[in-house]
Formats: C-alpha cells, sequence, structure tokens
C-alpha cells in the first residue's frame, strides 16, 4: 500500500509510530519501552493518543503496544478488505488484533483495554488467541447504549456501514462545529485542550468518522455477553464514577454476572485513562489504586 495518512510530527509518542501491512490492512501501531508486554486497546473513536500518558509510565517497566484498530487514526483499511473481512465486528476486530500480535511474535502478560476496546480483548481471549494474566477493563462498554449514543449517534447509523458519504459529511460536520466537544463533555471526563484538539483532528478524517460509526452498528454484545460464562481469563474491571457512556450502575450489574470479575469505581469520567493516566498505568500494571 503506497503513501498514506500517517500521525503528524506533533502527534504522542510519535517517534515510536510503526507501520505494518498485514492482509491488506496497514497498521499503525507504537512501542515503546522493555521488559513484559503489555498491550493496549483504544475505544471507539479513540487511537493511541488515548493511552499517551499512560503508555509513557508503563513503558518503565513494561514493553508497551498500542495500536490503532482498523480504521481508526492511522491504521488505513480499503473498504474491499473491510466488507472481505468483516472487520467491523467484535470478531472481525479480534481476528484482525490478533494477526498483528501473531506477526510481531508477541503475546501480551497484560491486556488492557477502554470502553469497546474492552469486547475485543475478551473475544481474543474467549478465541484463546491471547492468554494474558488478567484483562483489565476500563469503563467497558458491555452494557446498553446510553442516552448520547441514541441523541448523536442514531439517526445516521443506518445508512453508514457502507457509506463513504455519510462518513465524509460527518467529518466535515465534526471540522466546522463544535460537535466533538459537546460530545467528549458529555463522557463526563475533563480533557487538555491539546487531548481535545487530537480528537478534533481524528473526527476531521471521514476514514476514523466511517470506521467509529460502522463499529458501532455492527457490535454484537449479547453474544459475547453469553460466551463470557466460559472465559478463564482474570477480568478486573474499573469504572469512572463520572461515567456519562457507560453507566455506573448498569456495568455492575454487567460485571457481576462474569465468573470471578473484579470490579471497583474510581473518580473520573469515560476517557478515565487519558484524565489519570499515570495512575491507570500504576492499576494496569499491578499496583494497588
Amino acid at each position: 500500500m503506497s503513501s498514506l495518512f500517517e500521525p503528524p510530527q506533533s502527534w504522542p509518542h510519535r517517534a515510536h509510530s510503526r507501520f505494518l501491512e498485514l492482509d491488506g490492512i496497514r497498521w499503525h501501531f507504537q512501542q515503546l519501552g522493555t521488559g513484559p508486554v503489555v498491550l493496549l486497546v483504544h475505544g471507539t473513536g479513540g487511537s493511541t493518543h488515548s493511552w499517551a500518558d499512560c503508555a509513557a509510565a508503563l513503558s518503565e517497566k513494561f514493553t508497551v503496544i498500542a495500536t490503532d484498530l482498523p480504521g481508526h487514526g492511522f491504521t488505513a483499511v480499503p473498504p474491499a478488505v473491510a466488507r472481505a473481512r468483516n472487520v467491523y465486528t467484535i470478531d472481525g476486530m479480534a481476528r484482525a488484533l490478533q494477526q498483528l500480535l501473531h506477526a510481531l511474535q508477541v503475546q501480551p502478560v497484560i491486556a488492557a483495554a477502554q470502553s469497546a476496546g474492552v469486547p475485543v480483548l475478551l473475544r481474543m481471549a474467549l478465541q484463546r488467541s491471547i492468554a494474558p494474566a488478567r484483562i483489565v477493563g476500563l469503563c467497558a462498554a458491555v452494557v446498553a447504549p446510553p442516552a448520547w449514543y441514541v441523541r448523536f449517534i442514531a439517526p445516521i447509523i443506518g445508512s453508514v456501514v457502507e457509506s463513504d458519504a455519510v462518513a465524509l459529511s460527518a467529518a466535515k460536520l465534526a471540522a466546522g462545529t463544535r460537535i466533538i466537544r459537546a460530545m467528549l463533555d458529555s463522557t463526563g471526563s475533563t480533557l487538555t485542550p491539546a487531548q481535545l484538539a487530537q480528537y478534533e483532528l481524528l473526527c476531521g478524517m471521514p476514514t476514523h468518522v466511517h470506521a467509529a460509526l460502522a463499529m458501532m452498528a455492527r457490535w454484537d454484545l449479547p453474544t459475547l455477553m453469553r460466551d463470557l460464562a466460559t472465559l478463564e481469563t482474570p477480568l478486573d474491571v474499573i469504572a469512572g464514577r463520572r461515567d456519562r457512556w457507560v453507566p455506573e450502575a448498569q456495568l455492575r450489574r454487567a460485571v457481576a454476572s462474569v465468573r470471578g470479575a473484579t470490579y471497583r469505581v474510581e473518580e473520573g469520567g469515560h476517557l478515565l485513562m487519558e484524565e489519570r493516566g499515570e495512575e491507570v498505568a500504576r492499576w494496569i500494571g499491578g499496583e494497588t489504586a
């Protein structure tokens, strides 16, 4: 695949960015540090930038691999490849990420994810394509869609699945209005101006918008939750007390149905790892809160 978009030089940890083409997907990932491998997976609409402070702190003791999921950020997926591999489903994301880890010849000792990235890791563990000592799920998107989803996304979700035009229109809307800041405000998290600017850059990219919307359109949580009865990997779920995208009470009930899972609540919103990056790194690394 020829020269495609790449992160700007100002992108967090740009010096650690790597690119690898596998079966039609041109992956963007970042690798920092040395030691046992920790895998970091962002949620819908995120990218490697979501883990910037957390990855830096973890890299003092671990090899950190953070990746842009298919279609997100600077990981490019041609439309024909997306259709052939059904890449925006939970299973499709899990298979694609498994392929990347296999190519890199790594097995994470700890796997951590935020929001919709958590179901991807859970599916990988169920398929035994990863076997970490534990999975850490931040503000795990394993509950029914919240009100913001219905208000902002549901009206257009039915037409987005294969529509570049919808994604282009949404990207133009994001670039010309305050809708991105309004959506981020609705997370319950407080971001810095630099963090806000990173999301605005991403949401001005039609490919990123298309991937995020298509991912939400194809998410099959009931099947995943049913299959979690066979999960053997220890699961630690951390909720944000101010999270308005994954309501804490609903998440608590969902986690209670997973055998052996632990659950706790910390101060913060849906983007917990961006608000409290160094603390989240300590939690992921096994240090007490």
